[in-house]
């Protein structure tokens, strides 16, 4: 079962290590990007960090946070917060990261939409960044994910919760490995599913002029979480070696997902990549 060994971290040699053809290597970096490793959490307290949390969260609390434009989904935080009980507490080792990652699909693309969770302090529920989803999630190319799959080169991004794994090098420079936890994102690590952003060459996602264009859209991955280069090691570090990422929808995860396990469609599939054109000089 996928929950028991979440946050052990993998005892296998590099050598083991095998990655798809074509999407990078497996020459594995040991040195932390800025040198700064994540906080560890323990269980003990996750029911008092948790009403501590939600207490702050609503608005009728005396040490109410203001609710900015762009504050966490009530809906998409409670379900972050039982899946982290879940493969943490219950199925993990009974500790993990204080910091936690949190990404709205249920956003447009151009909204910023990671977070990076302080389960202690509520920091960061309030300050999200701009990532994008994958090609196949967005068979209209309106911004939205639509569609969600677990199903090697479907191109599609993945809902539910996960486990980063380490740093790597592959084509679009320092990556980070993921592994799924759910039934909906099990196939992560064999799809590629990882945490990018891009050398300067290969600006085709956060290209702002191209961006522009596409009415504030960045261009999208191949399933991949992509970040612009300036938040890459800043999310790494709460990421790598055991760190706990949740994908979801809010209001909208648990039909989504139901289907997505029961094998149902969700959405139609853009059946190729090339139907994405890109302008010269801006993507590759």
């Amino acid at each position: 079962m996928l929950g028991i060994a979440a946050f052990a971290v993998p005892a296998m040699a590099q050598s083991e290590i095998v990655f798809q053809s074509g999407t990078g290597d497996a020459t594995v970096v040991t040195a932390q990007p800025t040198g700064l490793a994540f906080k560890r959490f323990s269980c003990t307290g996750f029911q008092e960090a948790k009403a501590k949390l939600l207490s702050a969260y609503s608005e009728e609390s005396s040490e109410s946070i203001a609710a900015p434009q762009h504050r966490l989904d009530r809906s998409l935080l409670d379900e972050t917060l039982a899946s982290y009980e879940k493969h943490v507490c219950l199925w993990g080792s009974g500790s993990g990261p204080s910091m936690i990652v949190v990404v709205d699909f249920a956003k447009r693309s151009s909204e910023p939409r990671l977070y990076a969770l302080d389960l202690e302090s509520g920091q960061g529920i309030d300050t999200p960044v701009v990532v994008a989803h994958g090609i196949g999630s967005d068979p209209d190319d309106d911004g939205y994910a639509d569609a969600f799959g677990n199903v090697y080169q479907s191109w599609m991004s993945s809902l539910g919760a996960a486990r980063g794994g380490e740093l790597y090098r592959g084509r679009n420079g320092l990556s980070l490995r993921l592994d799924g936890l759910d039934p909906s994102n099990s196939a992560m690590r064999q799809r590629d599913i990882v945490v990018h952003s891009y050398a300067a060459e290969r600006r085709r996602y956060f290209n702002y002029s191209l961006m522009s264009a596409r009415g504030g859209k960045p261009g999208t991955s191949e399933g991949c979480f992509v970040v612009e280069p300036h938040r890459r090691d800043w999310l790494y570090d709460r990421l790598r070696d055991g760190g706990f990422l949740y994908a979801g929808l809010g209001k909208k995860s648990l039909e989504v997902r139901q289907q997505l396990v029961a094998g149902n469609p969700v959405a139609p599939v853009r059946s190729s990549l090339d139907e994405v054109t890109f302008r010269q000089g801006t993507g590759d």
